[in-house]
């Protein structure tokens, strides 16, 4: 459980939106968890995107 709050703290905004969709309406905890799986990996893929892009614009 306490695992769990410090994660919801960090969550990004979409992410922690998107969750508290899922419970609204109802999803199981196996649902919750896959969609979760899924957004935090596109969420890192996107982070370390953004970082090379950056890497590529400094001098």
């Amino acid at each position: 459980m306490k695992n769990e709050e410090s994660k919801t703290r960090s969550m990004d905004p979409v992410i922690k939106k998107c969750m508290k969709h899922l419970e609204i309406i109802g999803a199981d905890d196996k649902t919750r968890q896959i969609v979760y799986m899924y957004m935090k990996t596109l969420e890192d893929k996107l982070t370390k995107m953004n970082e090379k892009e950056l890497d590529h614009q400094s001098p």
